[in-house]
């Protein structure tokens, strides 16, 4: 099957390009917690720097240091796996398990902090994230690096479609192929179902948004403007009805499965947005609010493209 992820522009495709995610160092991630640890309690809290590692496999990998098993492993979010990237993880060791830290040795993987707090650390639990990118390969020419402050003055002032970052599809969009099978009834799908049924909901609001764009202009858009994620529903949500074709039966399947309808913010907003020029590279950093993708901010800025992995 052929899924369209030509998601619509707030104003028009960039036409200036650079690359993106040349080495980890250009794409730096820091978590920003939303609560504060007590020091005690039976959940041990990790701050751990990843470098090139998914956030799965790391908690895995914990798991199995610890001797617990995966679903006594918490952790805030998912972060991009070509990055540096620094986030928290719990394990639950009740009583008086302490496991001898230094002795952790996972490629890839740095301990930065240790310390316990009452309850599991859950998908969710954090402000946002703080990003630093570089990208490379941008054309040094004056006329070039002004067509880029404009758009990233605008994306400061107005801020960016807050779509689902392409990366949560999957390479060659296989994550929509299993979300499709899984909705359609397969049952061999249903062991990373939660995945998937989250894949099929970004990809489902994706249009959404970019109906509403096309149909209503960016600007006709407010700022604490919300759209649906598509669910279990007594009547049809806004919207559903101009749907890509597969989405019927993801609906159906959506009610089936009595997945939770909820809504998503339509626009997402940098914090502290600066950048510099330094030859061919360009030099990002801002913050944003939890569940936003920093690709689907810099896709309104520049024609970008990934590093080949």
């Amino acid at each position: 099957m052929t899924f369209n992820t030509n998601f619509s522009y707030a104003y028009d495709k960039p036409a200036t390009s650079g690359t993106i995610k040349t080495c980890p160092e250009d794409f730096r991630v820091v978590e920003l917690p939303d609560y504060s640890t007590s020091g005690s309690g039976e959940h041990v809290y990790l701050k751990i720097r990843k470098t090139n590692a998914n956030t799965g496999w790391v908690a895995g990998q914990l798991a199995d240091f610890t001797g617990t098993s995966n679903k006594d492993v918490g952790f805030a979010g998912r972060k991009d796996r070509y990055a540096i990237a620094e986030q928290w993880f719990s394990c639950y060791l009740p009583g008086e398990q302490n496991p001898k830290w230094e002795k952790l040795e996972v490629e890839g993987v740095e301990l930065l902090d240790v310390t316990r707090h009452t309850r599991k650390l859950r998908k969710g639990d954090l402000s946002g994230n703080f990003f630093e990118l570089t990208l490379q390969q941008v054309s040094p020419e004056p006329e070039d690096h002004q067509t880029l402050e404009v758009r990233l003055q605008r994306l400061r002032d107005s801020g960016a479609p807050n779509y689902f970052g392409e990366q949560r599809f999957g390479r060659d969009n296989g994550n929509l192929e299993c979300a499709d099978k899984l909705l359609k009834g397969c049952k061999s799908i249903r062991r990373n179902r939660d995945i998937y049924l989250s894949v099929a909901r970004a990809y489902m609001f994706n249009h959404f948004l970019s109906t509403k764009i096309s149909e209503e202009s960016w600007s006709a858009i407010s700022d604490d403007e919300s759209g649906p994620m598509y669910g279990m529903s007594r009547d049809p949500r806004p919207g559903e009805d101009r749907l890509p074709g597969e989405c019927e039966r993801w609906c159906e399947g959506l009610q089936k499965l009595r997945v939770k309808t909820g809504s998503r913010n339509l626009k997402l907003k940098p914090r502290d947005l600066h950048w510099r020029f330094e030859g061919e590279s360009l030099h990002l950093s801002f913050s944003l609010v939890a569940g936003s993708f920093a690709t689907s901010a810099l896709r309104e800025v520049m024609d970008y493209k990934e590093s080949d992995h």
